[in-house]
Parts: C-alpha cells; sequence; structure tokens
C-alpha cells in the first residue's frame, strides 16, 4: 500500500511537471516577480521546482514547505542541483512555520482542476498575515473561478454504475460518488448555458475563506444537465495569466465535475438555479467542502 502511494505521488508531480502551459506560465511570472536578493515562501512545494526558479531568478533563499513525504526527494534535488545551501525546508503545514523576520515572496501553487478546492484562500490569508511583509508579493495573485452547467453522460457514468453492480444494489455508494469532485474532458459543445463567474478573489486583499453564491443560468442549449463544471484563470503576475476553462489549452487540471443525483433534462428558455457553497473541510485540512443546491424553473 506504501508502495502505491508513493507511485501515485509521483505520478501526479509528473503530471505537473510536464503540463507545459503550466510550467511556461510559471517560469515567466518568476522570471517577472523575483527580484535579486528576495527571501521567498515556496508554500506547498511539492518536488521544489517553483523555489528552484525563484533561485534561478534571483532570489537570496526560498523556505520551502511542504506537508507530503516529497518534501525529502525536494531536498536531494537541491542537493544534487548544488543549491541545499540556499534553501530551508520545512515538513509539515504552512500553519505550522514561522520565520523570525517576513520574507519578501509568497510562492504557491495550490490549485486544483476547481481553484479554490486545495484551501487556497484559507492558507494563502494565513501565510500572507504572518510570513509576508505588508507590502510583499504574491505569485499567484489574483483568482477567477466560472461555473456552468454541462451535458457529460461519460462524466456522469460514475455515478450512474452503483445503481446496479452485478445484479446487486449498491446505492450508498451514490452518496459517495456526489461527494467527490471529478476531473473531466469539458468542451464548449458540453456547455448548456453561458458560463458564470462564481468567484473572483485578490489574493493580495482577500479576508473571506468562505464562498456562498447563487446563480441562475439561462439554458441555450437542450439535453440533460449531467453536472456543474468548473474551471478557472489564475493571474500570477502583470501580462501572465494562466487559463484552465474549455476553450484554452489543455493543461493536467483538466475540468472540475461535480455531478448531480439524476440528470435533468432541459430545454432552451428554461431556467437552471444552482446555489453554490465553498470553505474550509476543518480548521487545518488541505480540503474544502463543496455543497451544491439547484433546480430547474420551467419556460
Amino acid at each position: 500500500m506504501a508502495f502505491r502511494k508513493q507511485l501515485q505521488l509521483y505520478d501526479d508531480h509528473h503530471m505537473m511537471l510536464a503540463d507545459t502551459q503550466r510550467m511556461k506560465a510559471y517560469a515567466e511570472a518568476i522570471r517577472r516577480t523575483i527580484q535579486p536578493g528576495d527571501r521567498v515562501v515556496d508554500m506547498g512545494a511539492g518536488l521544489g521546482i517553483l523555489g528552484l526558479l525563484a533561485l534561478r531568478a534571483g532570489a537570496e533563499h526560498v523556505y520551502a514547505i511542504e506537508k507530503t513525504d516529497s518534501i525529502e526527494l525536494a531536498r536531494e534535488i537541491a542537493v544534487l542541483n548544488g543549491l541545499s545551501d540556499r534553501m530551508t525546508f520545512f515538513h509539515g503545514s504552512s500553519k505550522d512555520f514561522t520565520l523570525d523576520e517576513p520574507a519578501d515572496v509568497l510562492l504557491s501553487e495550490t490549485l486544483g482542476s476547481f481553484g479554490l478546492e486545495e484551501n487556497t484562500l484559507d492558507f494563502t490569508l494565513d501565510a500572507r498575515r504572518r510570513l509576508i511583509r505588508p507590502d510583499g508579493r504574491l505569485l499567484p495573485r489574483a483568482l477567477r473561478v466560472w461555473v456552468a452547467p454541462v451535458t457529460h453522460p461519460a462524466a456522469h457514468a460514475k455515478v450512474a454504475f452503483w445503481k446496479d453492480v452485478h445484479g446487486f444494489d449498491f446505492s450508498p455508494a451514490v452518496d459517495e460518488a456526489l461527494g467527490r469532485m471529478a476531473q473531466a474532458d469539458i468542451t464548449v459543445e458540453n456547455l448548456l448555458s453561458g458560463a458564470q463567474l462564481f468567484e473572483q478573489v485578490d489574493l493580495r486583499t482577500h479576508e473571506h475563506v468562505s464562498v456562498d453564491k447563487k446563480l441562475v443560468f439561462p439554458i441555450q442549449r437542450g439535453g440533460a444537465i449531467h453536472g456543474i463544471a468548473g474551471w478557472f484563470a489564475v493571474s500570477l503576475c502583470d501580462g501572465v495569466v494562466l487559463k484552465s476553462g474549455p476553450d484554452a489549452p489543455p493543461t493536467h487540471w483538466r475540468q472540475a465535475f461535480f455531478p448531480l443525483r439524476e440528470a435533468v433534462e432541459v430545454q432552451p428558455g428554461d431556467f437552471f438555479e444552482l446555489t453554490m457553497r465553498l470553505g474550509p473541510k476543518g480548521p487545518r485540512s488541505d480540503d474544502t467542502a463543496i455543497s451544491l443546491d439547484y433546480r430547474c424553473t420551467r419556460r
């Protein structure tokens, strides 16, 4: 079991590092943001690539914070590249990390397919208040998240699967499936309505860790709503924006998919009302709790 977990961890990092769109955007934003002599906090450092790029850009020292065992591999990589003397590694939560003097830059990539589901708001707010100078720089600095009702039978099939497994009723597993955000490849053809902004947040100034939003979608195409799709655009710095939407170049994030219990048939002119809530799953959790309520109003 331990081997499987490590293999999954390795695969996850491989996907992120092999994501050309992600790496090009972050490398360029780091080059534009880091100034010679900067002290940088790399929150959620993973294998340390963003911290290494910060050092290459002129940072004096990087504090790499990571909760998983990948921090040990990051340490080895820094030694191999002759940079370990300019990096401090902390194995644990950023909420347990302290500095004698605030750093100049908060660098992070705690973005899931929905942008906010890795408790990004909570951890960024804490790190900004405690670890970074009041006039310090954040990378990324702003985030926008969109949602839209979509038709996607293949993505919804994982929910329907549990209703009959070789003639047995496995319906308790349906609730488990409904409670998990999935990833899907969403195209503009899957959208039954125009996307709407779920949240827009300036990470440099935000003070909230939860979002509660009601949206009404005028249905533009008939079909079956199988779930809610979500994606983001993140402003890393001036002039560098990374997008994960259906009309953007593909990334390892794909798009988020929140399945409905049952598909909802709609026609053009109908209205789909969605109330979506997002907040920390717990005071020290890396996850968020996301819930949604919905109803369809016929034309």
